[in-house]
């Protein structure tokens, strides 16, 4: 009776328990829920979910009313769970936008439903309906802002596939509304940025993205001088310039204004911007080259930089085969190659580049170059011509020795220079107010960033053209554009943005197997050239004993054509041989990545549920411990 007793208390005791566990969890849940309403854990390795410093410094410098309309259909849900769970992120984000604004940002939430003024607000705001079913009904999933001057911007729809980009898209909309007035670059080269025949006019994504900070101009025909409201000259490699227009340049350099400038030994893009039409010259630096010895920089217009560590996988064509081969002319730079004390490259993570040439400081330069971008010690000098024409991927690693030395791709050049002109303007500047206002030496120190290649600008080497619910939207697979605008916002003076630019892109390359792959290479790249050798030479006798027969009209004897059968034996053994050794070149990436993937697919699944079983186990024996300790 007495232990039915307390079977019974023991029952109660467990019912109680529980209760009191409810009561307090959702106790806990209420105190917590009004207490740290505002906190968050981010665990991201990039921090993407917290607000940057450059947001929350955009937030606290607005000293006009800045108005946000944001629009959520209720039907957004039935694009699916992205959607879904990216608008609570947006929807977390304003909200603390809000916040930290000081009452300067105001959130107006809209659910636009079919021919409601709602619906038509976010058509007139600029929002893009997206069709969710056969009848055409529109779902909205957008942003529009206006500030008090009556400027508009819009993010006509947030698009889940730019969720790690979230925070710069919707801090970039605030800066602009709050700073509509953009400070002036203008544009002085050869690259067709706005579009050309090749690409369908399409402007170029890195144009897009100054725009949206910059007012941006061509400057076209041969001027004599630049713009008092100019502040930054962008040098996208001009070509053939005219006398007047350096001048031009120059004297804009020497009464302080700033410079970014992308000069090119050997530009690719511009032999795509009209097919089948050679240019005069794909390099800026012999168009630039008075200045640039006025500078005190020098750009060997012969030689590019190769670099094996930071090389591009290519896949090409050799003897008659496609092979994947690291092409050392296009480079892949992280974050070992960038100077990382520079804000220029703040969050960055990966830069593209094309036919770099190396920039190097004059002897009795009065100028400083400091190194922004370098090439690996792995890198050397190449002839320009080995890819100009027709490019041999292959043959370039097989020839590449490295020297040991780091090559500088971009820089910063500043200190005291001198004219260009130093007898004055030349004779073809006409106009008498350009001429009186000659400046013989810079008023201070210049301030430049120099960059030896200019194919970075181009949308195929940093853009990926994505297609969802017929729109077509840019997403970023390196920071060239974002490069390129902080270099501008440096230059200006305006650094709120630099550090958000960067945030989202994750660039986390498998490092050992990239070298493990490099000392493949190495290993049975020496191998191959020698059977391909073989196999050349051992072709070359079979043609000549063929010909020999044709010129001389006598049929080979038993011996020759013996010869001729055993030279194919011979060439069908070294074919063989040679698949094997390029086979070996991937053997031992391909056993790391089994391994790796064996990992992953088992080793921690299966050491979670060893942990579970231990658990177990021991849970196990602690009750059977305590019921032999009660009976």
């Amino acid at each position: 009776m007495m232990q039915q007793l307390r079977s019974q208390d023991r029952g109660k005791l467990a019912i109680g328990v529980i209760v009191l566990v409810a009561v307090f969890f959702f106790s806990l849940n209420v105190l917590s829920s009004a207490l740290f309403r505002s906190a968050r854990l981010d665990l991201t390795e990039d921090r993407l979910f917290t607000v940057s410093e450059g947001t929350a410094e955009v937030l606290a410098a607005i000293d006009e009313p800045v108005t946000l309309r944001y629009y959520r259909s209720k039907e957004l849900d039935l694009l699916g769970p992205f959607y879904t769970s990216h608008a609570g992120r947006v929807e977390d984000l304003l909200s603390e936008y809000a916040e930290r604004a000081g009452g300067m940002l105001r959130i107006e939430r809209f659910e636009p439903e079919p021919f409601s003024p709602e619906e038509n607000l976010a058509v007139s705001d600029g929002l893009r309906g997206v069709p969710v079913d056969l009848e055409g009904t529109q779902v909205y999933f957008g942003l529009a802002g206006s500030n008090s001057t009556d400027d508009r911007e819009a993010i006509p729809l947030l698009a889940p596939e730019r969720a790690s980009f979230l925070e710069y898209d919707l801090t970039r909309l605030v800066h602009d509304l709050a700073r509509p007035e953009k400070p002036q670059v203008a544009v002085l080269g050869d690259l067709a940025m706005r579009g050309s025949q090749a690409d369908g006019f399409q402007r170029w994504a890195v144009l897009e993205a100054m725009e949206q900070f910059f007012e941006v101009r061509q400057l076209g025909g041969a001027p004599q001088s630049i713009d008092e409201e100019v502040g930054i000259l962008l040098l996208a490699q001009p070509l053939g310039l005219a006398e007047e227009t350096l001048y031009a340049v120059d004297q804009f350099v020497l009464r302080g204004g700033r410079v970014l400038a992308f000069i090119d030994p050997h530009a690719e893009l511009l032999a795509r911007q009209q097919p089948g039409i050679p240019p005069a010259g794909d390099s800026a630096v012999e168009a630039l080259a008075p200045l640039l010895e006025a500078w005190g920089v020098a750009i060997d217009d012969a030689r590019l930089v190769g670099d094996r560590r930071n090389a591009t996988r290519v896949q090409v064509m050799h003897e008659g085969r496609p092979v994947v081969v690291d092409y050392i002319a296009w480079l892949g730079l992280r974050s070992e190659a960038f100077d990382r004390d520079d804000v220029v490259l703040a969050n960055l993570q990966q830069l593209n580049l094309r036919s770099a040439g190396a920039l190097t400081l004059r002897e009795g330069a009065t100028t400083s170059l400091t190194p922004i971008l370098s090439s690996s010690a792995e890198a050397s000098l190449f002839d320009k011509e080995r890819v100009a024409v027709a490019p041999d991927p292959v043959a370039l690693i097989s020839d590449f020795e490295a020297t040991g030395e780091r090559y500088i791709l971009a820089a910063r050049l500043s200190g005291p220079v001198s004219s260009a002109f130093p007898d004055g303007p030349p004779e073809s500047v006409t106009e008498e107010a350009v001429r009186a206002a000659h400046r013989a030496e810079s008023e201070a120190p210049v301030n430049m960033i120099l960059v030896a290649d200019a194919d970075i600008l181009g949308d195929e080497n940093w853009i990926r053209r994505q297609q969802l619910l017929g729109q077509s939207y840019a997403v970023p697979i390196a920071h060239n554009g974002d490069f390129a605008v902080n270099a501008l916002d440096n230059l200006s003076g305006s650094e709120g943005l630099i550090g958000l630019r960067g945030r989202g892109l994750s660039v986390r390359p498998f490092e050992v197997l990239a070298e493990m792959q490099r000392a493949a290479e190495d290993r049975f790249r020496a191998k191959e050239q020698e059977l391909l050798g073989q196999i050349e030479e051992t072709n070359n006798r079979i043609v000549a004993l063929q010909e020999e027969e044709q010129q001389s009209g006598v049929i080979l004897t038993g011996a020759q054509q013996e010869e001729v059968d055993r030279f194919r034996r011979e060439v069908l053994e070294l074919r063989s041989e040679l698949r094997e050794v390029q086979h070996a070149l991937r053997q031992d990436v391909e056993r790391m990545a089994s391994w790796i993937k064996a990992l992953n697919i088992w080793a921690v699944p299966l050491a979670v549920g060893l942990l579970a079983l231990g658990l177990a186990v021991l849970r196990r024996a602690r009750w059977g411990r305590r019921a032999a300790a009660s009976g």
